[in-house]
């Protein structure tokens, strides 16, 4: 027993450390540069989310700061239309509300729609900004990221809806008596404004949830 010991203590200190060492080196300077390259990619990664992150949220707040011209146009426009409702006439009342906006178009239609037409251009910049950076997001594969691409797509479609309406307004010469003339007319009439601000502002706060719950799973 007591010559093994002796024989194993020769072996060890007739090794080379040093020799052994720098054997080893390689190996260590390989592994320590694995995990800091692991380390950065995931610091990158995250600064990366974040940064998109910050610039969903800012492009919605732009976007729904310039919304507000639009829809206030929007509901002057409605209130033209009610008011040209031929109230002293009998029959039913979607009838008579379609009568009403088309007096009203062929009185104010093109001037009001010129207004309406440049806030919307006002706006669609940022409308086409949120809406590419929103199909661009889906690349960083976050979690619960379909429900924020719900709440931009109905941000999105009230500007389309208004749109729409400005459309119609501008155009007096139409033959109202068409079957689907008509019914695009009753459709973009019957928009309710006050709705459409409360879902801007609700899908507004859907965004500012994921963005919020996407950065505590960024950094903890």
């Amino acid at each position: 027993m007591f010559n093994a010991l002796v024989w194993s203590f020769d072996v060890i200190t007739n090794i080379n450390w040093l020799e052994v060492v720098k054997s080893l080196a390689p190996v260590a300077t390989a592994f320590i540069a694995f995990v800091a390259l692991r380390n950065w990619k995931r610091q990158d990664k995250a600064k990366r989310e974040a940064e998109f992150l910050d610039i969903l949220v800012e492009a919605t707040h732009t976007y729904l700061a310039e919304m507000e011209r639009p829809v206030t146009l929007a509901e002057i426009a409605k209130i033209g239309m009610q008011s040209h409702i031929p109230t002293w006439e009998s029959g039913d009342e979607a009838g008579k509300a379609a009568k009403g906006a088309i007096a009203y178009i062929q009185k104010d239609g093109v001037e009001f729609a010129k207004k309406m037409q440049e806030s919307l251009e006002g706006a669609q910049p940022s409308f086409v900004k949120l809406k590419s950076l929103v199909v661009k997001g889906q690349l960083f594969q976050f979690v619960g990221y379909e429900n924020c691409l719900e709440a931009v797509a109905s941000l999105t479609w009230q500007f389309e809806r208004i749109a729409a309406l400005t459309a119609t307004i501008g155009s007096p010469t139409l033959n109202w008596e068409h079957p689907l003339v008509l019914d695009r007319l009753k459709k973009v009439s019957s928009i309710d404004v006050e709705e459409l601000r409360v879902e801007l502002q609700e899908r507004n706060v859907d965004v500012i949830k994921f963005a919020s719950a996407t950065y505590k799973k960024i950094y903890g």
